[in-house]
């Protein structure tokens, strides 16, 4: 079994998103779970994904099937739910949010050691529309968020392929973007101001922040609807929606890393790259607590050493 650290009292919970491959989900939980007793586990699996994932339901694991989506608010609705679960289930000192491709690099024991000095959490952030401190583009970051998306009409991989060119719209004029990279026809036009007090701040999507801040997404939700309008009408909005809302504030005190290892430079399409036993030099060098991401496949050779390092042992057959 992981090693349990004798003065870890922090209760935490691993909100995860996924759609498909339930073995690697499964060894996902149960290396969640081993961390610690006071480890809970809450799964938002696409009503669209790969069946069996209510076996994984157990006294410290909760699933639910919510509606699945890629660069839309979908995503952002499915965190809220299981946010909303966590408090209802008691609450947790922090919040981990994960995906079904994720894979823990360290004891989760140290994880939980490292949020007891840790403030807030680890949030990855910056300010999006700041040409100076923005870590995207101006072209991009502006026409995610000072524009107002409508989705129109799915389309096929080789239909996104046919009419990649219509990007071209986005260069030549001020007024309407185009954007066919999210499986969706999406269509675009400036509108008038953000939401009152919020500035857009991007980062990870994926993070660990305290109850407090939870606590705080959660009564904005209910009661800022000019910000619900705003995001269920931007692009890609899983990378600014929690970070605007919590560093808008002003009164929280964030780590500012997601505390992963992900590469996204060896894809080149802004896609991470799936991790092998390759990466492994890499992922100690980052002192990452998680890693993004992986297959069962591809990525199988990686995670039996990662388990092997934990437990002492050679990994089990799965």
């Amino acid at each position: 079994m992981e090693k349990q650290s004798a003065d870890t009292s922090t209760r935490a919970a691993f909100v995860i998103t996924s759609h498909a491959d339930i073995p690697l989900l499964r060894r996902l939980v149960d290396r969640l779970l081993a961390g610690s007793p006071d480890v809970r586990v809450y799964i938002s699996h696409d009503i669209a994904g790969e069946p069996g994932v209510e076996d994984l339901v157990g006294p410290r694991c909760t699933v639910i099937r919510e509606v699945g989506g890629r660069g839309d608010f979908t995503q952002i609705e499915r965190i809220v739910s299981l946010f909303r679960l966590v408090e209802a289930d008691g609450g947790a000192d922090y919040v981990t949010v994960l995906s079904g491709m994720d894979y823990p690099a360290r004891p989760i024991s140290d994880f939980l050691d490292a949020l007891t000095s840790a403030g807030d959490g680890y949030l990855h952030n910056f300010p999006a529309l700041d040409p100076q401190g923005s870590d995207w583009a101006m072209h991009e970051a502006r026409q995610r968020y000072l524009y107002r998306w409508w989705i129109l009409w799915p389309l096929s991989a080789s239909s996104r392929r046919r009419w990649h060119w219509l990007h071209g719209v986005n260069y030549v004029q001020p007024f309407l973007r185009v954007n066919i990279s999210y499986g969706t026809f999406r269509l675009a036009w400036l509108r008038g101001r953000l939401p009152n007090g919020m500035t857009v701040h991007g980062g990870s999507a994926w993070f660990t922040i305290s109850r407090r801040a939870v606590r705080h997404v959660l009564a904005t939700v209910d009661s800022r609807p000019d910000i619900l309008r705003w995001a269920r009408t931007s692009l890609a909005v899983d990378e600014v929606f929690f970070q605007s809302i919590l560093l808008s504030a002003g009164t929280f005190d964030f780590i500012n890393s997601n505390a992963r290892y992900i590469d996204f430079e060896s894809d080149g399409f802004g896609h991470p790259k799936v991790l092998t036993e390759e990466d492994l030099e890499r992922i100690d060098a980052s002192d990452a607590y998680f890693i993004r991401k992986v297959d069962r496949a591809r990525s199988a050779t990686l995670l039996d050493k990662l388990d092997e390092r934990v437990t002492g042992r050679e990994a089990d057959d799965r």
